[in-house]
């Protein structure tokens, strides 16, 4: 059995084995390493996306509607 990968910021046990290549994890940071979700979804990592709740693409069936909702998400959670 292989060893588990940590997170750098909290020492976490990941679900990923220390041979797993990057390409094939979820939160990992390049330059920083493997974070556990908890700490990677926190705001301690530098994103290039945005996490909206999933009920707003049941909720609004426009996308221009869709589309104004997740504006005003963005701009009150991550400006």
């Amino acid at each position: 059995m292989e060893n588990k990968d940590k997170c750098v910021m909290c020492g976490e046990e990941t679900p990923y084995d220390q041979s797993t290549h990057v390409d094939y994890r979820y939160n990992y940071v390049d330059g920083v390493g493997q974070m556990c979700s908890n700490c990677y979804n926190r705001g301690t990592s530098p994103k290039e996306h945005v996490m909206i709740p999933k009920e707003y693409l049941q909720q609004y069936a426009n996308d221009m509607e869709l589309g104004g909702v997740v504006r005003k998400f963005y701009n009150q959670h991550y400006k």
